[in-house]
């Protein structure tokens, strides 16, 4: 659900001992004046304080603008491809010759060319120094990336053993090696149990007390026990008020709980095709992602994969909308609206409303048989972000922001409603407001290309061409065709500037 789900990738590669010398069987790193503050930053981070972690090693490069570790670490604990690639670069640029972190650093940055992995030089600088439970648990990631797991667990336990009072997060990711791999309630995953209470007592008292409750609440959803997950999640959060997952967590299993108890208020669908419900909500995140093309293809495979589902071919008629073809728009239109008779009453009237405000050349009917729906199903995510997306232009920034927030504390996985926010914030000039909000998306949703784009408006709003540039360029590399447009014309623009 989060952590090594979500960010699997992440949390493995801040792998990092604070030291400026050479600590007997520790890798040696390059801190400068900035000790404490990569020491305080690798701690947050390897209790998966991404935000707090981020803020410890700014503050590093704030006070040495030379501190190699902070530039590599900053770079492990960014989502935001953009500022990874510049942070491992800046790293690579400061690191001395022959030291173990230029080898990082090369690692990460040919790892962001899509050459080699972070993980490459893990195992051989392991060997060099083998008291060094980064390291350890660097190598346990790269043999678990092998398929190698037993040895990896060899590995964690070895470590955790060596220090247990300061490697809680060896423990950790020693539990996920069952929690991921092996099958809930199985004698295999409920070993998972034992090593977080290890955890839970090597972090008591700390700040990465949270984690360590919040790890205990993810084992239990797992095994679908909602009232002991939520109970451990709410406990993450009273442990620690700064800790971002505790009420996130919070939120998604109040969630999944309804929807597994066939509690959740949402709207009933035409189809009974699970595969078919599958494409036609992914569909939807592309819709609300700004990715029409990708959108169009999995409402097309709904539809193959239930030729009756009307409100597939209603959102693929919407879809055509986005993408200017009016002729597939009119076609699908349509089927859909032949369809409605045999559909559910309120599938019907979202199709009709559709149909309808296509005739007129507004928005209106469609928006307030929107937001009558949305009140009738209070967990149907589509639905209330549908009165976000559909009517923003006319509801205003406050009512944006308003229900924006309301729908992410609901659902934090819906994470287009970010988007949304920092448009408003913008329309407001609130322009702190607006960079966190992108910000929060491209971090939660880094896979999907508008978010970069959005951050690209950001950085034109506040002055900064060049950083829009590198924006336009990050989500035209991942297939906006719209950032391709607008990264080019802003180079040609810069380029005049300089001519």
């Amino acid at each position: 659900m989060k952590k090594y789900t979500l960010f699997s990738f992440l949390i493995a590669l801040i792998m990092f001992a604070v030291s400026c010398g050479t600590s007997d069987g520790m890798m040696p790193r390059q801190t400068g004046d900035a000790a404490s503050e990569v020491e305080e930053g690798l701690y947050l981070a390897h209790n998966v304080m991404w935000d707090l972690a981020r803020d410890k090693f700014d503050e590093g490069i704030a006070k040495d603008p030379n501190c190699v570790s902070c530039y590599l670490n900053r770079g492990h604990v960014e989502n935001d491809r953009v500022q990874r690639r510049h942070f491992y670069n800046k790293a690579l640029e400061l690191s001395k010759s022959g030291h173990p972190e230029k080898t990082l650093a090369q690692d990460a940055v040919n790892w962001t060319k899509g050459e080699g992995g972070r993980f490459d030089s893990y195992q051989s600088l392991y060997k060099k120094y083998p008291n060094d439970p980064y390291l350890a648990n660097g190598v346990a990631r790269s043999l678990l990336g092998d398929d190698k797991v037993d040895e990896a667990r060899t590995v964690l336990e070895e470590a955790f053993n060596a220090s247990p009072g300061s490697t809680g997060f060896l423990s950790n990711l020693l539990a996920y090696t069952y929690m991921n791999r092996e099958e809930p309630g199985s004698e295999e995953f409920d070993k998972a149990a034992g090593h977080l209470r290890r955890y839970m007592r090597a972090e008591r008292g700390k700040d990465g007390f949270a984690n360590a409750l919040d790890s205990m609440g993810e084992y239990h959803l797992m095994k679908g026990d909602f009232d002991s997950a939520l109970d451990y999640y709410q406990q993450a959060v009273d442990a620690n008020p700064d800790y971002l997952w505790g009420p996130m967590n919070v939120a998604r299993t109040i969630r999944q709980a309804k929807w597994a108890n066939g509690e959740a208020m949402v709207m009933p669908s035409s189809t009974e095709n699970q595969d078919a419900k599958n494409a036609f909500n992914v569909g939807g995140w592309y819709l609300y992602n700004i990715d029409w093309d990708r959108a169009y293809e999995k409402f097309s495979e709904a539809i193959e994969l239930d030729p009756n589902f009307a409100l597939a071919y209603g959102m693929r008629a919407r879809t055509s909308a986005f993408l200017g073809n009016e002729e597939d728009l009119r076609d699908d239109l349509d089927i859909a609206v032949s369809m409605s008779l045999n559909a559910t009453e309120d599938e019907a009237s979202l199709i009709n409303a559709l149909a309808a405000s296509v005739a007129d050349g507004t928005n209106d009917v469609f928006n307030k048989t929107v937001e009558a729906l949305s009140v009738k199903y209070p967990d149907d995510s589509m639905l209330a972000f549908e009165t976000i997306f559909a009517t923003m232009a006319s509801i205003g920034s406050d009512a944006v922001i308003e229900k924006a927030n309301a729908l992410l504390a609901k659902d934090p996985d819906m994470t287009p409603a970010y988007n949304m926010l920092g448009y408003a914030y913008m329309d407001k000039d609130d322009l702190d407001n607006a960079g966190n909000a992108l910000q929060s998306q491209i971090r939660l949703a880094s896979n999907m290309a508008n978010p970069y784009d959005s951050m690209g408006d950001y950085y034109l709003a506040i002055g900064d061409d060049e950083s829009a540039l590198k924006y336009f360029n990050q989500s035209a590399s991942m297939g906006l065709n719209a950032s391709t447009v607008k990264a080019d014309s802003l180079k040609a623009q810069l380029e005049k500037e300089v001519e």
